[in-house]
């Protein structure tokens, strides 16, 4: 088994010719929710248990952090509005960047992004991503 430290896992944004993955900028947190429907085949055959099939597969990723409209070098606030604005879907992968670790990349649509700041505080933002389309998962 090799546990990590969860400050490696990111959320990247595949951009570019050739393609990179760059990395939500300033993050604090992040997370990936797989889904998956039941579709209910319980018959009077079924001894009284319910019965299922898998259905209907979903997902979404969420990343939250620190606001800075000054950071060219990754992708950060500024950029995440462009893609909701413009109801782009992007490139997405939630990984460690690490060599030999596990990686998944998919397609989404940002529906959510919000930005705070209370007085005397860091300004945050929150941003979820909803998958459309397969998960691939691979090895970095």
């Amino acid at each position: 088994m090799a546990i990590f430290n969860g400050t490696n896992l990111g959320v990247y944004i595949t951009t570019g010719s050739p393609a990179a993955d760059v990395l939500i900028a300033a993050a604090t947190d992040c997370s990936l929710s797989l889904n998956m429907e039941t579709i209910d085949i319980t018959t009077k055959d079924s001894a009284g248990y319910r019965e299922l099939l898998g259905g209907l597969r979903s997902g979404s990723v969420s990343v939250s952090g620190l606001i800075d409209y000054q950071d060219a070098s990754n992708q950060d606030v500024t950029d995440l509005y462009s893609a909701w604005k413009n109801r782009t879907s992007l490139s997405l992968v939630f990984s460690s960047n690490t060599t030999g670790d596990e990686k998944y990349s998919f397609s989404g649509f940002l529906t959510s992004l919000e930005q705070s700041g209370g007085t005397e505080d860091t300004a945050t933002y929150s941003a979820t991503f909803e998958i459309t389309g397969t998960v691939t998962e691979a090895t970095i």
